[in-house]
Order: C-alpha cells, then structure tokens, then sequence
C-alpha cells in the first residue's frame, strides 16, 4: 500500500516455528519493503503534539549500554504476546505452576483449597500451543471425561499449524530445530 513499515522483533522470527523458514518469510517481507528492526524492544510511546507516536527503543547495532534512540510514526501496533491473568485466582496461594499431565491435571495441592481437581487447558498451559481449536478441543475432551461419557485425551504431536504471512506457511509436527534437539544422536 505504499507505506513505510517498521517491525521491532525481541529476538527471532516466529518463535517455535522452523527458523529456515521463518528466515526465508523474513527476507521475502524485506524485499516488499518492510523493515525489520532486531533484536530490540521498544522501551516506552509517547504521543507528540502533532499527534505522532513517538517510539523510544534500544539500537539494535550499538555496543554501548545507553543507546536509546526514537522514531516517529503515525501508528503503533503492539503484539506482545499472550499471558493469562490468572492473579485473582489465589494460585501463588498454593504454589501452582500450569504445567499439566494428560488429563489437564494441574500440581495445585487440592487439599489446600478444598477442592478434588484443578485443570488447566487453552493459553494458560505451560509448554502447549496456544491455538483456539486446540483450547476447544482441550474443553470437549476434559468435558466428556468429567462426565464419564469417554476417556479420550488430547495428542499434541501432531497439530497442524499455520502462520499468515505474505508467503503460504503451514507445518505438523516438529520444526527442525525441535527434531534436532529432540532426537540428536538417535
């Protein structure tokens, strides 16, 4: 569309994905035109007087500590992640940590809380996929246990995953990466 776009990355292209790949998505993005600024993170916005944002960020290239440089954009879209706010449940109260079992079984010591079972499922599980028809699936499936009508449980190796970029992505499985640190001198 003819605009100027810069896109500030923390460290490595989408994270979790085979990095050949999320490399040659990169490379393609720069030759359209967009900017990749990394590794950095942006350190504070503010709004100017002529209703431009200004960016305050950390040189990517510098090697000295204090180099906090700035740019001015019309616009500002931030994507940091996902983290559930899960401070109103009381969990630090029994030490919990959302790793699960199987089941979507958390360690929370229920006796503590007066309670038989705490699952967890969906983004607030360590170490799984953050995707919507996986948390839904995780639901049905915890339903139906609870409920005595099957045993069935959710199999995380193979989920096929996409990424919408300008160039078509889509993986199951391990990323190379993955595979390599799984299974190296197998």
């Amino acid at each position: 569309m003819g605009y100027e776009v810069d896109i500030m990355v923390r460290s490595i292209l989408l994270r979790g994905f085979d990095q050949e790949i999320a490399e040659k998505i990169g490379e393609y993005m720069q030759k359209q035109g967009v900017n990749f600024i990394r590794p950095t993170i942006p350190n504070r916005v503010e709004k100017l007087e002529n209703n431009k944002l200004r960016v305050y960020y950390n040189d990517p290239y510098s090697e000295t500590l204090n180099n906090e440089i700035y740019k001015d954009y019309d616009t500002v879209l931030v994507a940091t992640g996902r983290y559930a706010d899960l401070s109103s449940l009381g969990l630090n109260n029994v030490n919990a940590k959302l790793s699960v079992n199987k089941k979507l079984e958390t360690d929370v010591d229920c006796k503590i809380i007066g309670t038989e079972n705490v699952y967890a499922l969906g983004d607030v599980v360590e170490g799984k996929l953050e995707l919507t028809p996986t948390a839904i699936l995780d639901g049905k499936l915890l339903a139906g246990r609870l409920l005595n009508i099957h045993n069935e449980h959710m199999t995380w190796d193979n989920i096929p995953t996409t990424v919408f970029t300008p160039l078509e992505y889509g993986c199951i499985g391990l990323s190379e990466e993955q595979a390599t640190e799984k299974y190296d001198g197998q």
